[in-house]
């Protein structure tokens, strides 16, 4: 039987999609086993996935870690791409 699995979504709709997709593309080599993150472009947005197994209930509180450093990573992302276009 396969554990419980949390999935936490982010989708960010612009223009700059592609470029935002290259500068926050998640390296998965160094994350646990029982994370995993992942980006892709999707009809010209982002959309970013955190799943996890959550049978450990300390690990929501890294799903929102998680999801807490992704959100940070693409608003610097996306101020340094609005940035590069003045």
């Amino acid at each position: 039987m396969v554990g419980e699995r949390c999935i936490g979504r982010v989708r960010v709709e612009t223009e700059k999609a592609l470029a935002l997709l290259e500068a926050v593309e998640p390296d998965n080599a160094q994350a646990p086993a029982w994370l995993r993150v992942s980006c892709s472009h999707v009809n010209g947005a982002l959309e970013c996935s955190v799943e996890m197994s959550c049978e450990d209930p300390q690990r929501i509180l890294s799903l929102r870690n998680t999801l807490d450093d992704l959100l940070l990573s693409l608003r610097a992302a996306l101020d340094a791409l609005e940035e590069r276009a003045i």
